[in-house]
């Protein structure tokens, strides 16, 4: 028998996965079994009912009988394979474009289940996908889906997963202890995951989601734990208040602004705390444009005035080269040293001891993750600032810490989200808010226009071409795939954008591009060269492009209200008008109700507290928010209530002894244990 633990066993152990299969496996970022069982599906299909289905045409998913013979013409060098159908008692037509080769597949009375737009003046249904009995019985009514490739169709993938359960059903053991599962009234870890792939109701996804959900969340607030009673250990030595305070007022009366009460309020707390002898651990969260980082800078100020050092990491390049040019503008007056620091070596300009090789000597180095690199050691490191702290992994964030001795360390993030679920989901940091935005900003106009109707965007994006301005495209994904060939892909829109704005300067940008080719797309429209970028959700958090006026949101219905008030964020950071469009298919009403939130408010906390509200457990596996932590299934916002429950679980677990003493922990102790590890390498 094969003793590799089930996790780590390679996909060709599979049935029916050999090489090419394995291949487009590891497209999807999967690379052995536990990548694969853990590979969510990210929506479930039920057969549609009958009331829903003869409403109006749109796109369904119907069990249908066969009627009649497959016949097959040629319209236009197409094959349209024509099958007569019978749907709740409705005759009629189910269309197969240069499919003709399905014409002895089907017989009378054969209960099928299309995937297609229906038609309902014609009687037609246009089917794009298909699915028929298969040797081991019946059709099932809940149907997973899975984001998938045009290498591995939604079947494919389906039978290998089914294949991979079979095998590795043996081998599951619970890592919860058994009081948990008993007092949450969870079904075991195998269970979940067979009902989190092949479900017979919306049922049993819910309770695998519970289950999956929570032992996520419960190892990630173990974590948050066990970080929080590592940190409360440290101290730091005390600094002179007087030049702190004097270094920092002088960065303020500098500026050619005045700061809004809230940075002011902001700015006072972080600076006690800063100058004590207990490090900080804090979160500072803001509107996009709230002005975190000038307060981080009022910090560093003060703090080179006491000859401390601050170092700020921010997640690509591109947004360090512009704290950098935006700390060279404001801090270099008043005698601060600016360095910049990326693995881009032509962009560094950081100085070193000679004495003291790789000592940074600047008062505010800012760079990449770099800056965690072994090979750079700072003369007195006092504060580490990181940007959108998500971006980056345990291990980095506590080497970098580690280059100071009690340093303390401010997390910066745009995403705003309610304070109930910051202190949960943060539980190792103290949280301060910037709620208010610079009086001078103009509102956004949003508007929602149909993909019907693109008339519209067109105009806008022309018009405002013309003017000299910019224009953001967002797509939900990269390329087309099986699963909904109607939603516009990056690709897509840019062929489009090509054809439609002529001699328009137009870049496509995406997550799949290599570092280097990336970066030097978003240069180049950095730098205006570029006039309208097209471009994935990426671009959220990001850069501040003072002439981009213009964001274009398609398929706007698959993004939750944080994504899309980030995306409305990149524009209207300047004196000109700002657009966000938000181009939809015909939606349902939930998403409809993100819709007109966004519509009608700018208060990013307001749209927060929105999002809450609207999306609920129900909400299986929807899109997910920008700027929080990524989890494999669990989702904050929709599951905040297991994100309580598991932090309180985790809380009482350490506080009674009981995750270190109790057998039943051994399991789960162990491997929270070398997760952490595995995260702080």
């Amino acid at each position: 028998m094969d003793k590799t633990p089930w996790q780590s066993q390679p996909l060709t152990m599979i049935p029916g996965v050999g090489p090419a299969r394995r291949a487009a496996l590891h497209h999807l970022g999967i690379d052995c079994v536990a990548d694969l069982l853990h590979y969510f599906p990210f929506r479930y299909d039920e057969d549609t009912k009958e009331h829903e289905f003869s409403a109006e045409t749109g796109t369904v998913v119907v069990v249908a009988s066969v009627a009649g013979e497959a016949r097959v013409r040629f319209v236009r060098g197409k094959s349209l394979l024509s099958l007569p159908v019978v749907i709740h008692d409705t005759p009629m037509q189910a269309i197969f474009f240069n499919q003709s080769y399905l014409r002895n597949q089907f017989s009378v009375g054969m209960t099928l289940r299309l995937y297609g737009r229906y038609d309902a003046t014609h009687k037609t249904l246009t089917v794009t996908r298909h699915e028929r009995p298969s040797k081991h019985g019946a059709l099932r009514s809940m149907t997973p889906v899975y984001a998938v490739s045009s290498s591995i169709s939604v079947i494919t993938l389906r039978q290998i997963m089914n294949a991979a359960l079979r095998r590795v059903e043996p081998q599951l053991r619970d890592a919860l202890p058994g009081e948990l599962v008993a007092r949450f009234r969870l079904p075991s870890y195998c269970a979940a995951l067979r009902m989190i792939h092949f479900p017979d109701t919306l049922e049993d996804v819910h309770q695998a989601r519970r289950r999956l959900v929570f032992e996520e969340f419960l190892r990630y607030q173990f974590h948050l734990q066990l970080l929080r009673e590592t940190a409360a250990s440290e101290r730091a030595a005390p600094l002179d208040p007087v030049r702190f305070y004097e270094g920092s007022e002088s960065f303020v009366r500098a500026l050619p602004f005045q700061l809004t009460d809230g940075q002011r309020s902001a700015l006072a707390a972080l600076s006690e705390e800063l100058i004590g002898t207990v490090p900080m651990r804090r979160l500072l969260q803001g509107d996009v444009g709230s002005g975190k980082t000038a307060v981080a800078f009022a910090l560093a100020a003060g703090l080179a005035h006491t000859g401390q050092q601050t170092v700020l990491m921010a997640p690509t390049a591109i947004l360090a080269e512009q704290h950098y040019r935006d700390a060279v503008r404001m801090l270099k007056p008043l005698g601060v040293t600016v360095a910049l620091k990326t693995s881009e070596s032509s962009e560094s300009t950081v100085s070193v001891n000679p004495l003291k090789r790789g000592e940074c000597t600047e008062d505010l180095i800012i760079g990449t993750h770099t800056l965690a690199s072994p090979t750079l050691s700072y003369r007195r490191l006092r504060l580490a600032v990181i940007d959108e702290q998500h971006r980056f992994g345990v291990g980095i964030r506590r080497a970098l810490r580690e280059k100071g001795e009690g340093t303390s360390v401010l997390h910066l993030s745009a995403t705003p989200i309610p304070r109930s679920l910051a202190l949960t989901l943060y539980g190792d940091l103290a949280v301060t808010t910037l709620r208010e935005r610079p009086k001078d900003r103009l509102p956004i106009k949003t508007m929602h226009v149909s993909t019907r109707d693109q008339t519209p965007v067109f105009r806008l994006l022309r018009t405002e071409l013309m003017k000299g301005h910019q224009a953001y495209i967002v797509a939900p994904r990269i390329r087309p795939d099986d699963v909904d060939e109607e939603m516009k892909s990056a690709e897509e829109l840019y062929e489009v954008m090509v054809t439609e704005l002529g001699a328009a300067r137009i870049a496509l940008v995406h997550g799949q591009m290599n570092d280097k080719d990336r970066q030097q797309v978003m240069r180049e429209f950095v730098a205006g060269h570029t006039q309208v970028l097209v471009a994935t959700s990426m671009i959220e958090v990001g850069v501040s492009v003072l002439n981009a006026t213009v964001m274009i949101v398609y398929g706007a219905e698959r993004f939750g209200l944080a994504t899309l008030h980030q995306l409305r964020g990149r524009v209207g950071r300047s004196i000109y008008p700002s657009y966000c469009m938000l181009v939809t298919d015909p939606v349902g009403n939930k998403a409809l109700e993100r819709i007109d939130a966004l519509l009608s408010s700018q208060d990013g906390f307001a749209l927060a507290e929105r999002d809450l509200s609207l999306r609920g457990p129900g909400e299986l596996l929807g899109a997910r928010q920008s700027g929080l932590p990524t989890f494999s299934i669990g989702d904050p916002l929709a599951d905040l209530r297991i994100m309580e429950a598991a932090r309180d679980t985790a809380e009482s677990a350490l506080r009674d002894r009981s995750f270190w003493l109790l057998p039943s922990y051994q399991d789960l102790r162990e491997s929270v244990l070398r997760d952490l590890l595995q995260k702080m390498e």
